[in-house]
């Protein structure tokens, strides 16, 4: 009985770490597709994150994934704010950066949800 049920733990761990690194994967390959053909049009990844937010960092604590995947690829933050996001969220953060002639502007919005101090968190990205 122990060695099954090790077993179905083990399995489902390795499941799990592969659907992640399949995201981390998928994510990368529309990076690349937007950047190869930049048109302006925004790609909004739902499920970036796969937990929900307890809190809204302050902005010195705030990281976005896409921003990093971008920093790896050589791009430079030369704007960043955040503001307000009603009536779906209490949050929106947009950070600017550009590599050579292509700009592209990364999104991280925390959206309300049922529960009052959790937030469902999403980014997306356009570039130009």
């Amino acid at each position: 009985m122990k060695i099954i049920l090790l077993s179905i733990i083990f399995l489902l761990t390795i499941s799990c770490s592969k659907e992640i690194k399949n995201r981390s994967d998928f994510e990368d390959n529309v990076i690349n597709l937007i950047l190869e053909k930049p048109n302006g049009k925004q790609i909004e990844f739902p499920e970036i994150y796969d937990s929900l937010a307890k809190r809204i960092p302050d902005q010195k604590d705030e990281k976005l994934l896409l921003v990093e995947k971008l920093k790896l690829r050589g791009f430079k933050i030369i704007n960043s704010g955040r503001g307000n996001y009603p009536p779906l969220g209490p949050r929106i953060v947009i950070v600017t950066m550009k590599k050579d002639n292509c700009e592209c502007e990364v999104s991280k919005i925390y959206y309300s949800t049922i529960s009052e101090n959790e937030f469902k968190m999403t980014e997306s990205i356009s570039c130009k």
